[in-house]
């Protein structure tokens, strides 16, 4: 089975089956999982980062430097900032947290069912399509990194997923980060594609985010955007 709009005229309710669900809700659903992936991201990025000056701080400490300059106090002033950023994200993760489950609550007993059914399998969303789709975005499935394949072993079992733009890997491919407003920009493009009349989109994810992963699945191996 697959989710379809209820008819050409009404694109406010899904059908799967026999059973229909208001297109709003599972919108807010896929919404609610995506900014919960990517503040999952962003702080794994901040904390590698944190980490990483760290050992700069370290190494910079351990030279003999004629002139008593700044490196070190530079290096300093960027790690107190990256641990003040990660602190302000692990304050908002369980505000990001209850959000999902009070979408997920509004959800009806049958789709909830395929929902959490689903995430009962810690590496879920490394099926087929969402691979696929992560490569089509240029993600970390689009270079065989491995990383998404990993994201199971993440503590944060509800951030788990494919790349955002919070991903640590994907930010040193590219080799910068993207300022706020692009951010902004990025996560109100993901929004709209969503919410347009007839979405195709919605129906991708609803798809798979909600129905079951066919039996013996093996791990898939994207076409890769590269080559």
């Amino acid at each position: 089975m697959q989710f379809y709009y209820l008819n050409h005229e009404n694109d406010e309710v899904l059908r799967y089956g026999q059973e229909r669900i208001c297109r709003e809700i599972v919108t807010d659903v896929l919404l609610a999982e995506h900014a919960l992936r990517k503040l999952t991201q962003r702080e794994e990025t901040l904390h590698h980062r944190a980490m990483a000056l760290q050992k700069t701080i370290a190494i910079e400490s351990g030279r003999v430097q004629l002139d008593k300059t700044t490196p070190v106090e530079s290096t300093s002033a960027q790690l107190e900032k990256a641990n003040q950023q990660l602190k302000e994200v692990q304050l908002q993760y369980p505000r990001k947290e209850d959000a999902l489950y009070r979408v997920t609550s509004m959800v009806r007993p049958y789709f909830k069912e395929l929902y959490d059914s689903l995430r009962r399998d810690p590496e879920w969303f490394m099926r087929e399509e969402l691979v696929q789709d992560c490569s089509d975005r240029g993600g970390c499935c689009s270079r065989e990194c491995g990383c998404c394949a990993q994201r199971y072993l993440s503590p944060r079992k509800k951030g788990r997923g494919h790349c955002t733009v919070e991903c640590r890997c994907c930010i040193g491919f590219r080799g910068f980060e993207f300022p706020e407003e692009e951010k902004e920009e990025i996560r109100r493009d993901f929004e709209a594609r969503l919410k347009i009349e007839h979405s195709v989109y919605l129906i991708k994810l609803a798809n798979w985010s909600f129905r079951p992963l066919k039996q013996h699945q093996t791990l898939p191996k994207p076409k890769s955007r590269w080559h």
